[in-house]
This record gives C-alpha cells, sequence and structure tokens, in this order.
C-alpha cells in the first residue's frame, strides 16, 4: 500500500433493492462497486414468510475504499438506506493490509469524497466468522452456530481450488463445491462460536469444514 495511506473493503449484505439504491449512491460518490454476488440468509422461507420478508435472497456488494472516506459512506448508508430497519441490511469495513499499487492508485483518483474521519478504534466489538464447508452443510453451521451466540448469517456458493493431491494427505475427501457461511458477531462471543462450528462442522466431520475470523473495523445495521 502506498505509504501513510490505509483502505477498507466495504461490504454491504441487503436485499436486491437496497443494494441497487446503495450501488446508486456509491456511484455518485465516484466509488466503483467491484463485485456483486447473490447470497441467501440463513432463515428458513417459513419463517421469511411469517414475517412478510417474503424471500431471503441478498446481494454481497464489495469495493475498496480510503480509511478516511469509510466511516462517512456508512453513515450515508445507516442514513439513506435505513440499515437497522426490518428486511434491509448491513454494511460493514475490513482492514486492508495489502495490495497493488495500480488498484490503491485508481482508488484515491476515483473517490471524490474528502469527508470522513479516520477511524479511532480498529475492530471495535465487532468481528465476521467465516466457515467453509461442504455442500448442503451451512444449515449445520448455523445449528451449530445459534446456540453459541449467533443470531444469522449469509451463505454463497463456491468451488474449492487446490492440488488434490495435498488434500489427500489429510486422509479426506473435501467436495470441490463449497459452501461459505459468514456470520458478524460480538467479539465476546467470537471464541465459543467458531468453537462450536469446529466441533460440529470441522475439518474431521463430514462437513470438512474450516473456520476462522477477521476484525470489523466499523458497521452499520445491527444493534
Amino acid at each position: 500500500m502506498p505509504e501513510g495511506k490505509l483502505y477498507r473493503i466495504l461490504m454491504l449484505i441487503a436485499s436486491p433493492d437496497i443494494s441497487s439504491k446503495a450501488e446508486h449512491l456509491l456511484s455518485d460518490d465516484g466509488i466503483p462497486v467491484q463485485y456483486s454476488v447473490k447470497v441467501q440468509g440463513t432463515a428458513s422461507s417459513d419463517i421469511m414468510n411469517m414475517l412478510g420478508l417474503g424471500t431471503s435472497e441478498k446481494i454481497m456488494m464489495a469495493t475498496v475504499v480510503r480509511q478516511q472516506d469509510a466511516s462517512a459512506i456508512l453513515r450515508s448508508f445507516r442514513k439513506k438506506l435505513y440499515l437497522g430497519m426490518p428486511n434491509t441490511g448491513v454494511a460493514f469495513t475490513v482492514p486492508v493490509s495489502g495490495g497493488t499499487a495500480a488498484l490503491f492508485n485508481f482508488i484515491d483518483k476515483a473517490e471524490s469524497s474528502e469527508g470522513g474521519n479516520i477511524m479511532a478504534e480498529e475492530g471495535r466489538d465487532s468481528c465476521m466468522i467465516i466457515a467453509i464447508v461442504n455442500q448442503g452443510s451451512s444449515d449445520d453451521v448455523m445449528k451449530a452456530a445459534r446456540p453459541a451466540g449467533a443470531t444469522g448469517g449469509t451463505v454463497f456458493h463456491s468451488r474449492r481450488l487446490g492440488d488434490e493431491k495435498a488434500v489427500q494427505r489429510w486422509g479426506i475427501t473435501i467436495q470441490e463445491e463449497r459452501e461459505v457461511v459468514m456470520i458478524l458477531a460480538r467479539n465476546s462471543r467470537k471464541k465459543e462460536i467458531m468453537e462450536a462450528i469446529n466441533e460440529h462442522c470441522g475439518i474431521t466431520t463430514e462437513c470438512h469444514g474450516v473456520v476462522f475470523s477477521v476484525p470489523i473495523a466499523d458497521i452499520e445495521g445491527i444493534g
């Protein structure tokens, strides 16, 4: 990264209409949305229908922003997208530890915002727990995580890439098709949630899962 400059990955998980509004807000500020993918909420369809929320389909958007602009962008999301209200979404930032010079130069030129305060406390009191498991195992992850303090999660599908011989050294077979479960949680519950997931869905179970966490720099949309 350029010396003396700090950046954040800005992520939004929200309903498709909220995500579309967020994309326009970012575009107005000259910030490109670099990634957008369809994901699923972990609530069952019966619960979603009972609450009148229709579908659990969500959009996960991700882009890189300057740290000095991150707080202002999140405040704008909270005010204009009503994050925290039912059936809206959650936005958060993750610290960036490195990247290519071309990427950061592009960000510096693209962003027109001059506002925003540098966040005084990195990580605060939240984290994102990520579990990567065999396809069809996301429900097992949430069944393990909820009693430990998780309130919900987001699921998307992925494909494993890597050396098959390296995988076989573990004496296990891991599916190519994988599911990624992302759970936002308080740091005070992180250990219990991760231990529960590892116990029930870890590498030695039928889920063949791996679990890790990353710090959240700032967040809007959850209490």
